[in-house]
């Protein structure tokens, strides 16, 4: 019996990671100038909307529904459920400081992979949950809102309450990622961009919330996240510009260097994004509005090198807009985890 070829021969990822390097994205923003550069965003910013999976629910009725309230330490927090699209409602902790005055600047905090939202508001459901919160810094929701901003954290879709029956009946950190976003794959859409839409729909949510209340001032916005909410917090201040600055924590990093480079949850991936942009591509739809990167200096999965990369060539873009103090990167000595430290101070300047 002939002895087996060596694994590398036969192993598909060095082909793909060859082909990546033969690519250039055909909307890499490459030499433009600034008089080139708003069209290059729009004809971007469309090309990706369609590679998330498009926009086109409509934006119905809301339908709020407060389901419980609570007083916490500095804020009172809500639970509200309201509807994404036809079919689908979600909740969303509303978290208003109880000092200062109204109205608050807002924040949109997204969680990322372990047990959902819980852990951003701070309220982990046992000692493992608790755990993963503290190492992560996970519950920036409470923090954030204990400074003075006014929070909208929702529950990301095949998280905590958002997951499949069977998943639920599991350990708390137990995802539906996998089964969710393949089947959403199937009928061209993504768990990104169905993420994406519910930030869009808690926009919508804060901005009723200004008309009726006067608790929210949504002259500034601001979107935050960890690890997946870094994710959909790219993608969201990308989409949405009524997001005017935001904080992603642990994702921003070249596609080579994380998702390309090892195994990631099945809700990253976005068909055909790399014939089209790299992730410093993806932050020049953001500029130039305030964006604070946070990259932990041991991060094994958004690897430091593929930070900078990302990083050095986004500066380009805030120089070529001449807006370079609205960049920043916050590199830490830590893991994949939230900072926070230079995040506030920031928000505050920006908001």
């Amino acid at each position: 019996m002939p002895e087996s070829s060596a694994p590398a021969l036969y192993a598909p990822l060095s082909h793909v990671q060859e082909v990546y390097g033969q690519t250039v994205p055909n909307h890499d923003y490459g030499a433009l100038g600034q008089d080139g550069f708003a069209q290059w965003q729009a004809e971007l910013r469309a090309k990706v909307a369609t590679l998330l999976g498009g926009f086109s629910s409509p934006r119905g009725e809301l339908a709020p529904q407060v389901l419980a309230t609570a007083h916490k330490d500095g804020y009172t927090q809500q639970k509200v459920e309201i509807i994404s699209e036809p079919g689908v409602r979600f909740p969303v902790y509303v978290l208003t400081p109880s000092t200062g005055e109204p109205p608050y600047p807002v924040v949109i905090a997204l969680h990322g992979h372990g047990s959902g939202v819980q852990e951003v508001i701070g309220e982990p459901q046992d000692a493992q949950v608790a755990e993963h919160m503290r190492r992560c810094n996970h519950d920036y929701g409470r923090q954030l809102a204990q400074q003075g901003f006014m929070v909208f954290a929702p529950e990301q879709r095949a998280f905590g309450e958002r997951r499949e029956p069977e998943d639920i009946a599991q350990a708390p950190g137990q995802s539906s990622c996998r089964q969710a976003s393949m089947n959403a794959l199937l009928l061209g859409r993504t768990m990104v961009g169905m993420r994406v839409w519910d930030v869009m729909r808690v926009i919508d949510y804060a901005q009723q919330c200004a008309d009726q209340s006067g608790l929210v001032d949504l002259g500034t916005l601001a979107c935050v996240g960890l690890s997946g909410g870094g994710t959909v917090t790219t993608f969201a201040t990308a989409m949405d510009l009524r997001i005017t600055t935001a904080v992603i924590s642990g994702y921003f990093c070249t596609w080579q260097w994380s998702i390309m480079a090892m195994r990631h949850c099945e809700d990253n991936y976005i068909p055909g994004i790399l014939q089209h942009a790299e992730m410093a591509d993806i932050g020049a739809l953001i500029a130039p509005r305030p964006l604070l990167i946070e990259a932990g200096t041991e991060d094994p999965i958004f690897p430091l090198p593929g930070v900078h990369d990302a990083y050095d060539k986004l500066a380009e873009v805030y120089a070529l807009l001449e807006t370079p103090e609205r960049l920043a990167l916050d590199v830490f000595e830590g893991e994949h985890q939230w900072h926070g430290t230079v995040a506030v101070d920031w928000l505050k300047r920006w908001l």
